[in-house]
């Protein structure tokens, strides 16, 4: 046994003058298998330095109890972290926190206010927005929200504003920063912390003039010159700002944080060396394919502080109880068993028109029940040959791309809200940041395989009922007659089988969506 000190501030953790036993197994405990693909090396790697002894600091609690619970006696040296400066039990939104069934709100404030960094873990659907306004307003010091979705930054700052927060907004096009909240793109952050290089953008300077219309004009070296140089000083100075800014942050909340598996999130909470609260908000932690991206969430915000499973927040009526339909759609002839795989999603997906008919069909059974239908794709051209299936069927539909403005999606949704609409088609750009609980028929028409994605697929129709019924439809369309197509369907079904909550609602092959329970809806809406 031995007695081992742990040192550590915000973002780094060291042992002091530790064993080499003790070294060893704190080495062997942050290590993760390394596929490094891009320069041809596959082996292990570790987050431990072992010429320093140090490690992020999100490790340190893990390596505590580990190093306890093989015998040694653990003394953590830092500094506290923030204490809060507001109300105990902050009021964020029209509902307060007496609600027992939002409980866990306010027990994983209190976990944050013990441990001051962790990954709180609610499903898709239990608040987590509530969770970091939450947070917010009981430490009411310099905070920084991190997103790389544009819809969620500009809804949590609708949100703020509403209930008097001070925001900024650094990102999409703005920057504004202020001493209260301040909102931030991760890839607006990232952009401006890198390294500015004085050759590179005479490069690019080079490069550009010589791939313009008038590329025949001439570019003097002393013009490339100067043009470059403007450019190298504008992003000095920017970087520096951010570099200052970053500092001056004690609050980080990241949201969507299973994205800090990245290495830009998890740069960007490297230079907030005064931001001793860090919490990230997510649904889905530690499910990427890769373990040092796993991994890497750990190291930049901790370990999981609370867990809110989906089966908690269904059977508290908070979510709606799913039912879930996997349909074996009949294959294209062109489409055979070992097909590669893009030409056979193009045959099994894009241009499968009896999978297309079978959609249309549920889809016009949710219609037919005034029950929104929203229809989730992987490609464009996709979508639109169902919008131009669903629109021949009479249902009015609409499809939402990338391309299109925030305010004209929004748009869209309210008219699915209130039923102007039968129901919406959507792109990625969908998974996350819709909060429509109107949404009673969820089609996964995309395939693929991503356990992320999937759940915040499903998420999107789990949305508590505002009246009838509080139960869900979440129908999954596959090919099955292709090798890799029927993989991947496999792989989406056995993560909903392995789901408590989910498992309890899969129906047989021969069973349809319970559509009866709509009917009394129906026809009481009808009758007045």
């Amino acid at each position: 046994m031995a007695f081992v000190q742990i040192a550590r501030n915000a973002t780094v953790a060291k042992l002091i003058n530790p064993t080499r036993e003790v070294a060893s197994f704190v080495n062997s405990l942050l290590s993760y298998e390394a596929d490094s693909v891009s320069i041809g090396w596959h082996g292990k790697s570790s987050f431990f330095d072992v010429r320093n002894h140090t490690f992020p600091a999100g490790f340190a609690h893990v390596v505590e109890q580990e190093l306890m619970a093989i015998g040694h006696q653990v003394q953590s040296i830092c500094k506290p972290h923030a204490e809060p400066l507001g109300p105990e039990n902050p009021i964020v939104d029209e509902f307060g926190n007496d609600d027992p069934r939002y409980d866990y709100q306010l027990k994983a404030l209190r976990q944050v206010e013990k441990y001051g960094r962790g990954i709180i873990r609610v499903a898709t659907g239990g608040g987590k927005s509530k969770c970091a306004k939450l947070i917010m307003a009981r430490y009411k010091r310099m905070t920084l929200f991190l997103t790389t979705r544009g819809i969620l930054l500009y809804q949590m700052d609708d949100q703020l504003k509403e209930i008097g927060f001070n925001t900024g907004i650094i990102g999409d096009g703005e920057f504004k920063v202020v001493r209260g909240v301040n909102l931030g793109m991760v890839q607006t952050l990232v952009q401006a912390l890198e390294v500015p290089d004085l050759a590179r953008e005479r490069r690019a300077i080079v490069k550009s003039a010589h791939l313009s219309k008038n590329g025949n004009a001439e570019i003097s070296p002393e013009e490339v010159a100067r043009i470059a140089q403007e450019r190298y000083d504008a992003k000095v100075k920017r970087r520096e700002q951010i570099l200052k800014i970053l500092s001056m942050v004690e609050v980080v909340i990241g949201e969507e944080a299973h994205e800090a598996g990245g290495n830009s999130y998890y740069e960007i909470l490297q230079h907030c060396k005064n931001a001793t609260i860090r919490v990230a908000l997510t649904a889905t932690p530690f499910m990427r394919p890769s373990a040092e991206s796993n991994m890497r969430l750990m190291a930049a915000f901790g370990p999981i502080l609370i867990d809110i499973p989906e089966k908690l927040l269904i059977n508290r009526g908070i979510l709606a109880k799913p039912y879930f339909k996997f349909r074996d759609c009949p294959a294209p002839k062109r489409l055979h068993k070992t097909s590669p795989f893009e030409r056979a999603y193009t045959l099994g997906y894009i241009e499968n028109e009896e999978m297309i008919k079978i959609m249309g069909y549920d889809a016009q059974k949710a219609a037919r029940r005034r029950l929104p239908t929203l229809t989730l794709v992987a490609r464009k051209k996709h979508g639109e040959k169902i919008l131009e299936h669903y629109r021949k069927l009479g249902m009015r539909f609409e499809f939402l791309k990338g391309e299109d403005k925030m305010e004209d999606r929004r748009a869209q949704l309210r008219k699915l809200v209130t039923g102007e609409l039968d129901g919406v088609i959507g792109t990625n750009i969908l998974d996350v940041g819709v909060d429509v609980p109107a949404i009673g028929l969820v089609q996964l028409a995309g395939g693929m395989k991503a356990e992320v994605s999937l759940r915040q697929k499903i998420g999107r129709g789990l949305r508590a009922k505002k009246s009838g019924p509080n139960i869900a439809f979440i129908a999954d369309y596959s090919c099955n007659v292709n090798n890799t197509l029927r993989d991947h369907a496999r792989q989406r079904e056995s993560i909903v089988r392995s789901t408590p909550g989910f498992v309890e609602g899969i129906l047989g092959e021969n069973e349809d969506f319970p559509w009866h329970e709509f009917e009394v809806v129906r026809e009481l809406e009808e009758a007045a």
